[in-house]
């Protein structure tokens, strides 16, 4: 089911070929390339990341509209059940005009002053988001233009946390937004014949209604008991949904405590080894329509454990995650 191979073995094709024969992950091992890209794009404490940042900064260098896929800068995104993070997220593009890659943003502000990553860390990023799209293209296929995605992605230490986030979000809307935060919350827990777009929606609405909510409730539980990509272990809570990357591709890795990264596959969800030696990649939604590769599952989920006291801590950088994509 997921697979393991050395930066040096990731060629033209060799990801399609992988995952075309039945792999939902392949881990390449790239330690030096992740510890260079983890230093400069988390370690540099000149740069004021979104988590540590005031409020006003996130606003000002968010760039984005109510496609969540589409925004790019800082963003906060916390819907029950759906999404829980805090990020920064840059796209790369090759301008041939001017004969480099340029990232939109190109900075971001931080109290009073701009931070701008620099042209050799936006390079690299380039020239790994070009390599693994290359792999991803079957032998044969000429490859469209495309952009790298570059997303530092922040999950919280505790189930309060998450919480308390999404009250912040959700309380800072008029009624008939909180209203839509309830409706939405109910519709993603609608579970088999009642999940498509629509019975879903209703479902959500009869979550609403007294008269009827229990009802409602005992038939959408039957559902959930006989969907095996519904259940969570003991100890377990959803953090993200299980859902599809819109992207070509997605490659992961990070800092990882309390956050677990999961692929469905054979009725099972397996667990993504996140960590700073290897990328964690898996294909998306316009790989399987360009290249007719398989979509492939997935969710996040927040572990409840106690971890050791004496253990040393940095909220920069704990529970973090690096995503390198393309789109």
């Amino acid at each position: 089911m997921i697979t393991t191979i050395d930066l040096q073995e990731v060629t033209a094709g060799s990801l399609a070929r992988l995952f075309s024969a039945g792999h939902v992950a392949v881990m390449v091992e790239c330690p030096d390339l992740i510890a260079s890209l983890w230093r400069e794009l988390l370690e540099r404490k000149e740069e004021q990341l979104p988590w540590q940042a005031p409020l006003v900064d996130m606003a000002r260098n968010y760039h984005g509209c109510g496609d969540i896929t589409a925004s790019l800068g800082d963003l906060f995104y916390f819907q029950p059940g759906r999404h829980g993070y805090i990020a920064r997220k840059m796209a790369l593009a090759q301008q041939e005009e001017a004969g480099r890659v340029a990232a939109k943003p190109s900075s971001f502000f931080q109290s009073g002053s701009s931070y701008a990553p620099s042209q050799e860390v936006i390079d690299q990023c380039w020239s790994l988001g070009q390599l693994l799209m290359t792999a991803m293209i079957p032998e044969g296929e000429l490859p469209g233009r495309f952009e790298v995605v570059v997303q530092r992605l922040k999950y919280q230490e505790t189930a309060a946390d998450f919480a308390n986030l999404g009250a912040l979000a959700r309380n800072s809307m008029g009624r008939w937004g909180r209203a839509g935060c309830a409706l939405d919350e109910q519709r993603w827990n609608a579970a088999g014949p009642l999940s498509p777009r629509g019975l879903s929606d209703l479902y959500g609405l009869t979550m609403l209604l007294p008269a009827v909510r229990q009802v409602a409730k005992r038939v959408n539980g039957l559902m959930l008991r006989r969907d095996p990509s519904r259940r969570l272990e003991p100890g377990q809570r959803l953090i993200e949904g299980a859902h599809y990357d819109y992207r070509y591709l997605t490659a992961l890795c990070g800092k990882r405590d309390k956050t677990l990264t999961q692929v469905f596959a054979a009725g099972k969800w397996f667990d993504l080894p996140i960590d700073l030696t290897t990328l964690a990649v898996f294909p998306g939604m316009m790989a399987s329509r360009a290249f007719g590769l398989p979509n492939v599952l997935h969710r996040v989920v927040h572990l409840e454990r106690e971890m050791a006291a004496d253990r040393p801590r940095d909220p920069r950088t704990d529970d973090v995650t690096l995503l390198i994509g393309a789109a």
